[in-house]
Order: C-alpha cells, then structure tokens, then sequence
C-alpha cells in the first residue's frame, strides 16, 4: 500500500460512516445507535480511538514511549467502557466537532508521514506497520460501526 492509499481509504472510511449516520444534529445524536449506546456514544468511541493512535503516534516521534498498543479483547471492552463513562455526559456539539476534528488531525499526520514511515514494521508496534495502525484503528473500526448503522 501507498500513502495515497491510505489517505484515500480513510476519506472513503469516513464518507461511508458519514452516509450511515446521515445527517447530524444534536437531535439525532441522542437517538439510539447499537444496544445502549447513542449515536453520540459511537462518535465519541471512534474519535477516542483515533485520539489513542494520534497520541501515540506523536510520543514516538517526540522520542517519549507510546501508551499500549496492543489490545486484548476484555482490554478493549474496558477502555470503551471507560470512554463512554468520561464521554457520557459531553455536549452533542463538541462531540460532533471532536469527531470531525480529529478527522482532519488523522488526515494531516497520514499526509506528512513518509512512506518509509507507514510501511516499515515499528518496533513499539510489536512489528506492525503505521499503516496498519490506521487502518486497525481508524479504517477498519469506521467501517465496522458504519456497516452496524446502515444495517
């Protein structure tokens, strides 16, 4: 894969989501998304995952040590029943605008990223690349919920 790749693929992740959610306002964002999660809930779940990878990614290039970056399964239920607890009560307008900021944020660092960057295994990744850090994290995971929603 290319960075033209990846960029393209986290436009068209996030187009797919956005057709699935159809059009936002603070109405709709309190309206029941999957179980009991509002469609607030899942904007704020996607946006703290990709909150976790742009963190980790500038701690490593600032020379510091990244958080965790591997995930079990009961690790992952339990950071997202923790997000939802500290997202919970967040005002629909800033999760809206948290949700398309860090958009642009994941667009910018794909884009400056080199490729040598994206494609080489990283060592505080156990061997994976940045790139599949993305798309695991951003790509993957938006069109998972994007395909819940439209279901």
């Amino acid at each position: 894969m290319s960075r033209a790749a990846l960029i393209a693929d986290l436009r068209e992740a996030r187009t797919r989501l956005d057709a699935a959610l159809g059009p936002l306002d603070e109405a709709r964002l309190a309206e029941p998304g999957r179980g009991d999660w509002r469609l607030q809930d899942i904007l704020s779940h996607l946006t703290a995952w990709a909150v976790d990878l742009l963190t980790n990614l500038g701690k490593v290039r600032r020379g510091q040590k990244p958080g965790k970056t591997q995930w079990s399964a009961a690790d992952i239920q339990a950071q997202n029943d923790a997000w939802q607890a500290e997202f919970k009560d967040r005002p629909a307008a800033a999760v809206l605008a948290d949700f398309r900021g860090v958009h642009q944020q994941l667009l910018r660092q794909a884009e400056s990223a080199s490729e040598a960057e994206l494609s080489a295994p990283a060592a505080w990744l156990q061997g994976r690349s940045i790139e599949t850090y993305f798309r695991e994290h951003v790509v993957d995971h938006e069109r998972k919920h994007a395909a819940e929603l439209a279901a």
